[in-house]
């Protein structure tokens, strides 16, 4: 009786022992793969990039895929581009958290840090200094904007910095309404549709992107022999990454990093920055948009 209680006792003292092992072990696997979770969850192997609509979808596709390249390369990340069919969408996606980061223009960026608490991160060296051009089929001799009193005007997307916002704002400080000066006023969508506009006479003055204006000239998308820069605006501020608020800390440090190590120095970087029209890029801050906010705040009424 005695050693078959003894055995018993062993056997249970075995099983316990057993229990307790096989529950710490259940506990360590239980906390390594929270802690897995977690890590995977800060270290992000996929990022969300959305693209302002502002051109046709293959000068987008050609302007920023030397760049998106780059970062997937010098991060070991994979970049998902969220694309957009007009500025509205891009807003959206970006409220609903489907993108990580976009390039927004400047109204933009604004709707988005009153709308999602949208934060700036990089912006390129000429966004600092940006601007419009006023565009006129080559044949005409007209030589400012005062002559085109009863023409066909066309801004880009109701939503576009360069494209509606500042040259509606530049068009008040020479006391022209556009709704009562010109006999027709319409939003072409986008900078090179305006230019199409004017080329193919469809109107007869157009406002867009001075940067998407000279990009095609340069590609030859566009001729110089068909269409003239009549005016260009004053520089402001314009166009910027801007990062989701609760983003990764650490990653967004990384991503920083990343856009301001392009050096036109380096030939395969100049490669990406002249596909992007740019000598390289800065830190982003709100106030650079100060100004802009400024004349959101005096146009609001003429956005909508």
């Amino acid at each position: 009786m005695l050693i078959l209680t003894n055995n018993h006792s062993h056997n249970s003292s075995i099983k316990l022992v057993y229990t307790v092992f096989l529950s710490l072990i259940f506990l360590i696997l239980f906390n390594t793969s929270a802690f897995a979770e977690e890590i995977n969850a800060l270290n992000k192997t996929t990022i969300r990039f959305g693209i302002l609509p502002d051109s046709a979808q293959h000068i987008i596709d050609d302007r920023y895929k030397p760049l998106i390249t780059f970062i997937e390369q010098e991060l070991d990340i994979k970049i998902d581009v969220v694309k957009s069919q007009n500025y509205q969408q891009l807003l959206t996606q970006f409220k609903e958290k489907k993108i990580d980061l976009a390039f927004f223009g400047g109204y933009t960026f604004i709707n988005a840090q009153i709308n999602s608490k949208a934060e700036p991160l990089v912006m390129r060296d000429i966004d600092l200094q940006f601007s419009t051009v006023f565009l006129v089929n080559a044949d005409n001799k007209n030589s400012k904007l005062e002559d085109f009193k009863g023409k066909a005007f066309s801004f880009g997307s109701k939503q576009s910095t360069s494209g509606h916002l500042m040259p509606r704002y530049f068009l008040s400080e020479r006391d022209i309404n556009p709704e009562s000066f010109f006999t027709k006023v319409s939003y072409s969508g986008s900078h090179d549709n305006t230019a199409y506009l004017v080329r193919d006479n469809k109107v007869d003055l157009g406002a867009a992107n001075s940067d998407v204006i000279r990009d095609m000239f340069k590609k030859g998308t566009l001729k110089q022999s068909d269409i003239r820069i009549l005016w260009e605006t004053p520089a402001y501020s314009d166009y910027v990454w801007a990062i989701q608020p609760n983003f990764e800390p650490s990653l967004r440090q990384h991503l920083l990093d990343t856009f301001l190590s392009l050096s036109p120095l380096n030939p395969s970087h100049k490669y990406i920055l002249n596909a992007l029209g740019a000598h390289g890029f800065l830190p982003a801050n709100n106030e650079d948009f100060d100004s802009l906010r400024k004349v959101v705040k005096l146009l609001e009424h003429k956005m909508k």
